[in-house]
Order: C-alpha cells, then structure tokens, then sequence
C-alpha cells in the first residue's frame, strides 16, 4: 500500500481557505436568492374532494369575503378558493373562506392564476413580471417554477390547459408544468437577434388562448388598422407558426378585444364598422359574424368571459351572449330592470346563472329561458361581477374581492 503524501501546513491552511470560499459564495447566493425571501405554510392534508350540486338551491347565504385584488376572476382548483393579495398567494376552502395554506414573498405579487392542478403566483424582477411558482392547489406544496423576461405588467389568464403571460410587448404560453411553449414580441437581450422581428414595433391590445393556439390583437407603426395574429406552437417556442390578418377598418385605437380561444378557433369583438363578434379560424378566414344591437363596454383587464360547463359567455356590458365550447352563437340573455346581467355566466346543476340587480337569475341552458332568480344582497357600486361554482358554492369575484355564497 502507498503511502499518502505528507500534508504540510500550508496545504491544510489553503484547504481550509478555499472552503471558507465556498461558504462565503454559497451564503452570499442564498443572501440574494428568491428562496430566502420566501414563505410557504403548505396545508395540514389535502382538500377534501368537491360534490358537484345535484340542483340549484333556493336560497344563498353570504359565508365570507376576502381580499383578492391580485386575481381577475375566481380561481377554483385542487378542491380551493385562490386569492391573490398583496404579496401572498392562499388557498381558501370554498365553504368557509378559511385559509388553508399560503405562499409568499418579498414583493408585491403581478398576478395570479391556475394551470391543471397548480395555483400559478406571478412575482417581479429586473426583467419584468416573469418569476413564476407553482403550487399544488389541494396542498400548497411547492411544485415547478420558471424565470423569463417579461412586460412589467402582464395580464394571466388560462382554460385550465394553458397559461396566457401577456403584456404591452411580449406574450409567452406556458403548458401545465410552466415550461413555456410559445413565445412571442420583444425582449431586452434576444438570443436570437432575429427573431425580435415577431411582433417587433407593435403593441400587443389583446389576446386570449387554448392550450394549442393565441390570438392576439396587434397596433403596429406605421399602420392605421389593427391585425388579428393567429399563434400556434411550433418546434422553436420563439419561432411560432403565424397567420396575420388584417382588419381594415378597425382603427387601432378602437375597443377591439380577443374574447376567446377554443381549439384553434378565435372569437374577436368588433366595433367597427358595425359592433360584431367575428370568429376566426387557423387559416384566418372567417366562421361567423354575429351582430351586436349596441357597442360593447369594457371594464376589466380581460373581457368578462367565463367557461360554464360545455358553454362559454361574454358579459357586453349589458347582456350576456352565450356560445359552445367550439365558439358557435348560441343566444343572448338580454334583460332589462332587475334581470339586467352584471357579469357573465356560471353553471350549476346544469343551469346557468348568471349575477343580476337583485340576485343570481336562473337560466335553462337550452334555451335560455329565465326560470327563477335566487335573492342576493350586494353592496352599491359592486361593479362587473364574475361568477363561479365550486359545488354548492357560490363565487363571485367584485373588483378586489371574493364572496362566497352557500345553501
């Protein structure tokens, strides 16, 4: 057997130097890291699972509030409530209200949002609102993550499929574990020079997506009209296969809004020359055109879309229009005086309802005949409201804040 060679002081000096480097560098990274300014209480057990309503109840009774000025609209998933307030993202049981597991950290939350079986929190950095955490809706464990360059305000929406990070300039499509599948706009360092020209110069007004294709509206120089860009994923996520259509005669300072994505089918309202929803396939051409009596209004960062059931439906402001899961024109709730809608659809029991001046109207998803209407109470001044079910549950979101509602 060889004998080791004899260490000498120096030698154990340098070791000991060098590891008290290490130290210094590891603690200097963890100083500076994300995970140092975090806070995760994840919950006792899981949620319990939900029972879908077997009929609509006859009366609703306000259970709780809370504060949720960093959600758009009701977050339902993994059997929990998701609000968004402040710097903390929280899981709510849906009957009581009461907090079940949190996520937080060192700065004000951008956004947030749900994917599959994860509550999505949306954070800020020095490349815009692009620190993104996953968290398991049914327990607040922590589950993927992603960094990316992004606007420093972006709106999130998602079909359950997919997440849409969409800002002024830059969009990205993130797939259930949050690895991005498309990507599209400008970015401050591009590793691909050239591919700054997607999008390049244009602002993005608005845009909507499915788990396989964006909409996006586009005001870009130089052109008076607006384009409707159809995305789908490709084998690059920075070079998506496109398809630009034009829109002449909708200047780009019109009220124009991508309301919806299903499939590859793109829903699109349109206020000139006449007020109009135009639906859109991947080839760009034109499906439908169902007119609308009266312009429409906006009061959100989205458009006030829900998905109910096998139907979707688009609040304009003064009426509801109901469509399918493929984004074909089904009717319109269109009411006056205590029937008159204040925010889209929910569906329980296979019927819609659908928030109202003096409660929650009570529609056949037939035909759309009004059967009933549940009394509510609600303050003056609740502005648009977004429903949403979570078994017997009631859920609407009003400005800032979360209610729910139970038999």
């Amino acid at each position: 057997m060889i004998r080791p060679e004899r260490r000498s002081r120096a030698d154990l000096l340098a070791a000991a130097a060098i590891a008290a480097v290490v130290l210094i560098v590891m603690a200097a990274f963890w100083w500076r890291s994300s995970e140092r300014t975090t806070t995760s209480r994840p919950a006792a057990g899981p949620a319990p699972s939900t029972t879908a309503a077997s009929a609509v109840p006859p009366a609703l009774q306000q259970r709780w509030t809370a504060a949720s000025g960093r959600t758009l609209s009701p977050v339902l998933v993994g059997g929990a409530v998701i609000t968004g307030e402040g710097r903390t993202m929280a899981g709510l049981d849906p009957q009581t209200g009461e907090q079940r597991w949190t996520y937080a950290r060192d700065i004000e939350l951008c956004g947030v949002t749900y994917v599959y079986d994860l509550a999505v929190a949306v954070y800020p950095d020095a490349r815009g609102c692009g620190q993104v955490s996953g968290i398991k809706a049914a327990t607040g464990h922590r589950g993927p993550t992603r960094t990316s360059y992004a606007d420093d305000v972006v709106v999130l929406s998602s079909d359950g499929g997919a997440v849409l990070s969409a800002g002024a300039t830059r969009l990205e499509l993130w797939r259930t574990d949050l690895v991005r599948m498309l990507s599209y706009g400008e970015i401050d360092a591009p590793v691909k020079p050239v591919n700054t020209k997607l999008g390049a110069g244009c602002a993005l007004m608005s845009a909507a997506a499915s788990d396989v294709a964006v909409g996006v509206l586009e005001a870009c120089r130089d052109e008076k009209d607006l384009r409707l860009t159809l995305l789908k994923p490709a084998k690059e996520e920075d070079e998506p296969d496109q398809k630009k259509v034009g829109l002449p005669g909708v200047p780009v300072d019109a009220e124009a809004r991508v309301l919806a994505v299903a499939g590859t089918t793109v829903a699109v309202y349109l206020p000139t020359p006449r007020p109009e929803v135009v639906v859109y396939d991947d080839t760009g051409s034109k499906v439908s055109g169902t007119p609308l009596p009266a312009p429409a209004t906006f009061t959100g960062a989205l458009p006030a879309v829900t998905r109910a059931g096998d139907q979707i439906s688009w609040w304009t402001g003064s009426a509801v229009m109901v469509f399918d899961n493929r984004l074909r024109y089904r009717y319109t709730l269109d009411s006056a005086g205590p029937l008159a809608p204040l925010g889209p659809a929910t569906m329980m029991a296979g019927q819609l309802l659908v928030p109202v001046a003096d409660g929650l109207a009570v529609f056949t998803t037939a035909d759309g005949k009004h059967e009933r209407t549940i009394p509510v109470t609600r303050p003056d001044g609740s502005g648009t409201i977004l429903p949403a079910i979570s078994g017997t549950t009631v859920i609407e979101q009003r400005g800032a804040t979360l209610v729910g509602f139970g038999p």
